[in-house]
């Protein structure tokens, strides 16, 4: 079984492999999230790994949400994107992720629930990253049901949390494949999976 440490390092590259092909020209390409550009959506994940970073390093509430308004992108993504998941990991591999509460703006919750939470995110927006510019969409099995476990549970109530779109469309079914059945339970509305 693969450990959380190695899917967190694993869905980082796959993120960054993809951010590492967009061009200039695909910044301003809309993305599968509502009113996010593909430049906003790289700005997310950096905002995101940012905050965790921080409040894996003892940052308050408060400090970490103000965390989310700056830019941390600037005229270098992908340097941006190398600096954030570098430091998101060596956070998380620093601590002791079963005895640490982390002050998220979600409420307070152990590390090892907030790097699920990373991964989770890493994952789906490498694959709307992927869709927006026409590039390979396969997602890594084993990340895929890491987060799938952590997020089924929460399928009637999904669409009530405002992350996840609409949350399950009820319309995929349970023989699917996995990847699918995620990506619809995170809001991707009537999307196959495809390969470039």
């Amino acid at each position: 079984m693969t450990s959380a440490s190695d899917l967190l390092q694993t869905v980082s590259n796959e993120f960054r492999d993809v951010v590492s092909i967009v061009t200039p020209e695909q910044w301003n390409r809309p993305t599968p999230c509502p009113d996010w550009t593909v430049l906003e959506l790289i700005g997310h994940v950096v905002g995101g790994s940012q905050m965790a970073t921080s409040l894996v390093g003892g940052a308050s509430r408060i400090e970490a949400i103000g965390l989310l308004a700056t830019d941390f992108v600037g005229t270098d993504p992908l340097g941006a994107v190398d600096a954030a998941l570098a430091a998101q990991r060596e956070a998380f591999d620093e601590v002791d992720l079963e005895n640490l509460t982390c002050q998220h703006h979600a409420g307070d919750m152990p590390a090892e629930q907030l790097l699920g939470l990373r991964i989770g995110d890493l994952l789906i927006h490498r694959w709307d990253l992927a869709r927006a510019i026409g590039a390979d969409e396969q997602l890594p099995a084993d990340a895929v049901q890491r987060v799938w476990d952590d997020t089924a549970p929460m399928a009637p109530i999904i669409a009530q949390l405002g992350v996840f779109g609409d949350g399950p469309s009820g319309t995929v079914h349970d023989d699917a494949p996995l990847a699918e059945r995620l990506l619809d339970l995170m809001g991707r509305r009537g999307i196959k999976p495809r390969s470039a």
